[in-house]
């Protein structure tokens, strides 16, 4: 399927080729768990690879929009500035010993099989989660400020992404979750939720994260990343910095821009 991308997208593609060199090139795919993601090209790629789910919608432009802003900001830096977050089964151990008492104690309400099932999952999206979201919202500032028209399209893909996440603040979840992660969930949503917001001139993201208990840790937060300069060098202080208040900075690690594996699409980089 070829996809018909407005000319802001294909402005988006010349700044990029301009920067890096390289081209995107589009790679449709029905095996990805979101509706685009770019393998950013590391020196011995001849181009940066963009792929994305056939399922076009216009929220698509919008985040290749986004995923090309990643682009942009890591090769807007000196290599040496060049860094990239990975985990592995030692720093994994590291911080399920940190919540063992908090998994011993979900052990009690759920199966030994359940609980097993989802430490993973809880422990890949925090690290994913802390070490996105500083670029992101510099990321979606740009988008709006730079390219009105992909607004609408920005605004239904952020609003989405807040009911996904406002999820977090349920009871449900609060039982089954570990304390640990929640504070550390929940509070960076309040951050990227609250700049956004104010940054849009909205007012529909934040009623239920003002009133929940993560707010305090939420606002720290905000303070961090503003403290941080707006680039991509930047951006790895604010994570290192909200990993300090998280308290899980021993849970990921930082390696070299190019010292990735062959499937880094599948690792945090």
């Amino acid at each position: 399927m070829t996809i018909d991308l407005p000319e802001s997208i294909r402005r988006i593609f010349s700044e990029v080729k301009s920067l890096t060199g390289k081209d995107v090139r589009l790679v449709e795919t029905k095996d990805l768990g979101v509706y685009a993601f770019v393998k950013i090209a590391r020196r011995s790629m001849s181009e940066h690879l963009m792929y994305y789910k056939p399922e076009h919608t216009g929220v698509l432009n919008h985040l290749i929009a986004h995923e090309c802003g990643h682009i942009l900001r890591v090769y807007s830096v000196d290599p040496e500035h060049r860094k990239v977050p990975f985990t592995n089964n030692q720093l994994k151990m590291q911080a399920l010993r940190e919540i063992e008492a908090e998994l011993q104690n979900l052990s009690q309400v759920m199966p030994f099989d359940g609980l097993a099932q989802v430490v993973d999952m809880w422990y890949i999206g925090t690290i994913r989660q802390l070490t996105s979201y500083p670029s992101d919202i510099m990321i979606e500032k740009w988008i709006h400020d730079e390219y009105p028209d992909l607004r609408p399209y920005q605004s239904e893909s952020i609003k989405t992404q807040y009911d996904e996440a406002v999820q977090g603040l349920s009871r449900r979840v609060e039982r089954m979750t570990p304390p640990r992660i929640l504070q550390a969930s929940n509070s960076m949503n309040y951050a990227f939720f609250h700049i956004l917001e104010a940054h849009f001139g909205a007012n529909y993201y934040l009623g239920r994260y003002h009133r929940s208990a993560y707010a305090s840790l939420g606002k720290e937060l905000m303070r961090l990343q503003q403290e941080s300069d707006n680039t991509y060098a930047g951006d790895v202080e604010t994570i290192n910095r909200w990993a300090d208040a998280l308290q899980c900075s021993n849970w990921f690690a930082w390696r070299d821009f190019e010292d990735v594996p062959e499937d880094y699409a599948t690792a945090l980089g």
